[in-house]
């Protein structure tokens, strides 16, 4: 592996984070400064900034960093850099379960989540639970068969949704359509606390395994030799990017494109060496998603633009610069 400077990069790409924190929720038809929030009083622009443009601005950063680490994990343990959160059939598994909701017209909550959210989880642990009982062969875990049964698995819940979808009226086809391109839309602080400790523990976990990425990068057979427990690795990294990525598909939708963007563009600016490349892709990822929302709220103002169009807009070029400057890192 390349040199670099850990904290250099750690220190750059945090500042990132705690500038789009700062500057992107005063952005909108109209600046509103953090002074509102220490104002004397309510105002219009108070109640906007606090119940509109932070609470969206705080699940943007969970997502974000969710699908950046996600992506980051997944590229690793299948030593594909076209790997993404996604890959494994999570999101079509959790549209699935939000159209289902929809089209037959489930109208619940459990502990204030909505019967949309609860379907989302459900389908996209459904579907990760059927990849990984796929790819679980002879006691042990064929990575291989997962990314190929990952493949299938989207495909076939895929056709599903457009069957479901098919068969809808006009008002459940138009909230199908704004639920499957994404939103982070939300105007209470309960919806984070509800998905974050999900989130936020699952994120624990896999940064803490940062140093056995690195050694499945070399291959099992290398890592095993140095006293890596692949099999466990590969199954507690499963079940806990299945778990953080479900939760933020059930409250923002599918949004595609970060988890594969942030971290192949960080492996190439910083190396592959994920003790680094973890934390830089959840910050990264957080700060990627808090831009390209800002940027959905406003350039069309008053209406908004689903957040997963400028994730491609922004990405795609962007990404295609870093392939034409520099060669990818090797896994």
């Amino acid at each position: 592996m390349h040199k670099r400077h850990p904290m250099r990069a750690l220190m750059l790409f945090a500042g990132l984070a705690i500038s789009a924190i700062v500057i992107c929720p005063m952005i909108g038809s109209e600046w509103i400064s953090w002074k509102v929030l220490f104002s004397a009083g309510s105002s219009m622009d108070h109640e906007i900034f606090l119940r509109v443009r932070l609470p969206r601005m705080f699940l943007a950063l969970l997502v974000g960093a969710t699908l950046g680490v996600s992506g980051a994990v997944f590229q690793s343990l299948f030593r594909n850099a076209l790997a993404s959160p996604f890959t494994l059939g999570t999101a079509s598994g959790g549209t699935f379960g939000a159209v289902c909701a929809i089209k037959f017209g489930l109208d619940f909550s459990v502990f204030g989540f909505s019967s949309v959210t609860i379907a989302a989880f459900l389908g996209s642990l459904i579907a990760i639970a059927i990849v990984y009982r796929i790819g679980r062969q002879r006691g042990g875990i064929t990575t291989s068969t997962m990314l190929l049964a990952g493949v299938i698995t989207g495909f076939f819940f895929s056709a599903l949704t457009m069957f479901l979808h098919f068969m809808m009226d006009f008002s459940q086809s138009r909230q199908t359509v704004v639920w499957t391109m994404g939103s982070l839309a939300i105007t209470e602080y309960a919806a984070l606390v509800k998905i974050a400790p999900f989130i936020l523990v699952s994120q624990a976990v896999v940064l803490s395994m940062a140093r056995s990425y690195n050694q499945l990068c070399l291959g099992e057979e290398m890592a095993r030799t140095r006293g890596v427990h692949v099999e466990r690795v590969k199954t507690a990294s499963f079940v806990v990017t299945s778990i953080m990525i479900g939760a933020a598909v059930s409250v923002a939708g599918p949004i595609g494109f970060v988890g594969l963007i942030v971290p192949h563009t960080l492996r190439l600016i910083l190396g592959a060496d994920y003790r680094l490349l973890l934390p830089a892709s959840l910050l990264g990822g957080g700060a990627f998603l808090v831009v390209c929302d800002t940027i959905a709220r406003v350039v069309v103002a008053p209406s908004e633009l689903p957040v997963g169009v400028i994730t491609a807009l922004l990405g795609g070029p962007f990404f295609i610069f870093l392939l034409l400057k520099k060669s990818p890192e090797s896994f």
